[in-house]
């Protein structure tokens, strides 16, 4: 063979043809090959290294693709390419390995996961597969404001299960609740640039108004809800009446009629996000504040907690004002979230199956948040302060310790420990730890490593 360095090692495990493009292309970075050499024809090339022909083909087709050859009909493959810098390490293999398989996940914490035995998954495949035999439902593009069929569904479930007056032609489908955030922020001409919310509650919405360039307005809160008076200039308002960081109560109707004569007052909107609002399981659901000022209100709503965190389906209706808007635009824009999701949650809504398991499922993390809370006051010290957040699905915990967050985070990732949500005020560290992830028997032993593992100090002996 012409050039000894294009070899290949059948047993390796990497793709023959993978193996030939990265020989070629290290041979060119350092110099082995020179820009004008002409490389072997493939059938000779693959006689001497006893592989298929395909196999050289698919390698100098890709070295062509990238420019690194040139294919000169009736006379053969040529290098193309001027000696370069390029890493010794093939391209298609990690130069370690990914930080991502280092420690395996034991006990989920945080908020981005749920319970695989109650997610009716059996029942949402037979939908999905319904609609996938319908060709000629899914072999075109959805319409831009979501499918007709799941909005209509919507409709009824969001007026009959969280009070919320609309019709089909506001109510816009996206696939979560910063794709929509976007869409609204484009739509809100003449509301100036600056946007109120409760400080640290909901840091993916924050940074979507910092991407457009939006000032944020920090909030307080009490134990009824954001603190609000005539002294916020803002006239966007970001608010969660179902329950917030705060605690799990919902803001009063007291404080709600509040709010609303602030919007009238600063001619403002309020972005109400229903984050699991009809999930709340020690008394029934409060109504949304959007029922009680539908001209001012946005509602924000969404399913990651009721189906499966990998179905991006949330949905926004709009105020009339702003409907108007989007009616006008709406064929600009593409729709984010998946047709034939769209269609087979239309279907589970009007079958009435997210009812039954919303109905499952209040009753599940009734009897989770009851054992997490009685895990949490077992394992951890006696003056641990402990709260449930109820619609946040976690308990809050308050820690006085000197060990750094970073630190915690660090022995967490090492035990194989995955944290929520952290912060530090005043002295004291909050942890708000999910259940919704770790099975009911699991909880106890969670709690008991967690506290073991992460926040149990370790004991050093002092010498006098």
């Amino acid at each position: 063979m012409l050039y000894e360095f294009l070899s290949v090692e059948k047993s390796s495990g990497v793709l023959l043809y993978e193996q030939l493009y990265d020989k070629v292309r290290l041979a060119i970075g350092k110099g082995l090959l020179k820009k004008g050499d002409k490389l072997p024809s493939i059938r000779r090339l693959s006689e001497d290294l006893s592989v298929s022909r395909t196999t050289v083909e698919s390698a100098y087709d890709q070295l062509c693709a990238e420019g690194y050859l040139s294919n000169r009909p009736q006379r053969g493959f040529f290098v193309e390419a001027e000696q370069l810098d390029i890493p010794t390490s093939p391209s298609h293999l990690p130069s370690e390995p990914s930080r991502l398989h280092k420690t395996l996940v034991r006990y989920d914490f945080s908020s981005s996961s749920v319970d695989p035995e109650y997610t009716d998954i059996k029942f949402w495949q037979r939908l999905i597969k319904d609609v996938y035999e319908k060709p000629y439902v899914i072999t075109s593009y959805g319409q831009p404001q979501g499918e007709k069929e799941l909005r209509s569904a919507l409709c009824e479930y969001s007026r009959r299960v969280r009070g919320v007056s609309a019709d089909p032609d506001r109510i816009v489908i996206g696939a979560g609740t910063q794709a929509l955030l976007s869409v609204l922020i484009g739509l809100l001409d003449g509301y100036g640039y600056s946007a109120a919310m409760e400080q640290g509650f909901f840091p993916q919405g924050e940074q979507i108004f910092r991407d457009f360039r939006y000032d944020i307005t920090p909030l307080s809160a009490d134990k009824e809800g954001i603190i609000l008076d005539d002294s916020v200039r803002s006239r966007v308002l970001f608010v969660n009446s179902s329950g917030s960081m705060r605690g799990s109560a919902p803001i009063p109707v007291n404080k709600r009629a509040q709010i609303i004569r602030w919007a009238k007052r600063r001619d403002a909107v309020i972005i109400e996000d229903d984050f699991n609002g009809e999930l709340r399981y020690t008394s029934k659901p409060v109504p949304a504040l959007q029922g009680m000022c539908g001209s001012r209100v946005v509602y924000l709503g969404s399913f990651s907690k009721l189906l499966l965190p990998s179905v991006r389906i949330s949905y926004m209706v709009l105020p009339p004002s702003l409907s108007g808007r989007y009616a006008e635009r709406c064929s600009n824009y593409n729709q984010t979230a998946s047709k034939a999701e769209q269609l087979a949650l239309a279907q589970y809504i009007s079958c009435g199956r997210l009812d039954r398991q919303l109905r499952r499922l209040r009753k599940l993390y009734s009897e989770k948040s009851a054992v997490m809370y009685a895990s949490v006051k077992e394992c951890f010290p006696s003056d641990t302060i402990v709260d449930v957040i109820e619609t946040a699905l976690c308990v809050r915990i308050k820690l006085n310790t000197e060990t750094s967050l970073d630190e915690l985070r660090k022995r967490a990732e090492n035990s194989g420990i995955r944290l929520g949500k952290c912060r530090e005020k005043n002295g004291l560290k909050y942890f708000y730890l999910s259940f919704a992830g770790i099975a009911s028997d699991e909880i106890p032993q969670a709690v008991n490593c967690l506290y073991r593992e992460v926040f149990q100090e370790p004991f050093v002996e002092k010498y006098h």
